[in-house]
């Protein structure tokens, strides 16, 4: 009975130690490769705080221009600002022609008309005008919202976004009478039409950095259904074909973007897998470590079993 218990005492607290050497060796074995399909499409970083940042600078620039063009209105600001207005009111004709049935007949006109009236409006600042786009842009959003409210189409929300709403649906960005794209979204969406009606998209007036990675983040989340249309059907194939080109776009603009991960997720469902293990093993090269590297890993060694004998 002695001898039971002091062989007893050597076992006591086994059981922490045991866990942990379990804990260890199933750590180990997570660690080490193993054939995955790839499927997650490794997503922009976005900073969500500096995104936040670039819209209320917006939304102050908008609050600065509002008191100007209501004493414009008056007759008590200076005659200057009639070119502003001027501008203002041109890009509004322009989104009523764009979103027209006659749009054939009326958008060339409006659009002589608006590059005119860019030229007037260029000496008063790039800030001035990019005080009026952020005051047009806080209106557009309002009339978003109304639509969603009311399922109207406002002659506001036409003027300011164009065929905004039949955009949206013809994207597949428009699901049960929702909106896909959430606030930030809409307000780059719009800057990006409104850039490239007026000419205005170098300088201050181009995106930011985080304007652009949320923008491709909702492109490849939400790729657009025209991409993929064939007929009444919607081929997936031409949508990841699709999506490989943003990639590629998205690889010029964020060179910290995982490029090559995501194109041999993209090249692997296309059924190009000699590519897409090209492309993991390009990934594992510039990163062998980090968040990506076990998944690349992972993804090469699926690529690798379908891919051509002596790859």
């Amino acid at each position: 009975m002695m001898h039971a218990m002091r062989f007893a005492r050597h076992l006591e607290g086994w059981q922490p130690g045991l866990l942990a050497i379990l804990i260890a060796a199933s750590g180990a074995l997570l660690a080490l490769p193993r054939a995955v399909t790839p499927e997650d499409l490794p997503a922009p970083s976005v900073d969500e705080r500096a995104l936040t940042q670039v819209l209320a600078q917006d939304r102050d620039r908008a609050v600065s221009l509002a008191p100007e063009l209501e004493r414009e209105v008056a007759g008590a600001a200076p005659p200057t600002l009639y070119d502003l207005r001027a501008l203002g009111q041109a890009i509004r004709n322009y989104g009523l022609a764009d979103a027209s049935p006659d749009r054939d007949e009326l958008i060339v006109k409006r659009r002589n008309e608006l590059a005119d009236a860019v030229l007037r409006a260029r000496h008063l600042g790039e800030e001035k005008l990019l005080a009026l786009r952020a005051y047009e842009m806080g209106l557009f959003l309002r009339e978003v919202r109304r639509w969603e409210e009311t399922r109207v189409e406002s002659e506001d929300l036409k003027a300011l976004g164009g065929p905004f709403i039949a955009m949206l649906e013809r994207n597949g960005w428009l699901r049960n009478g929702r909106i896909v794209p959430d606030e930030k979204v809409r307000a780059i969406l719009f800057k990006r039409r409104w850039n490239e009606i007026t000419g205005l998209t170098q300088g201050p007036f181009a995106l930011s950095f985080e304007e652009l990675r949320a923008f491709y983040r909702f492109l490849l989340t939400h790729p657009s259904l025209v991409s993929g249309m064939q007929g009444d059907e919607v081929d997936c194939r031409a949508i990841d074909q699709w999506r490989l080109r943003k990639v590629n776009e998205l690889a010029q603009l964020d060179p910290s973007y995982p490029a090559d991960l995501a194109r041999g997720v993209l090249l692997f469902r296309l059924g190009a897998h000699t590519a897409a293990a090209e492309a993991f093993r390009n990934h594992l090269v510039k990163y062998p470590e980090g968040p990506h590297a076990l998944r690349a890993r992972n993804y090469l060694l699926a690529a690798l079993e379908h891919a051509e004998p002596g790859l």
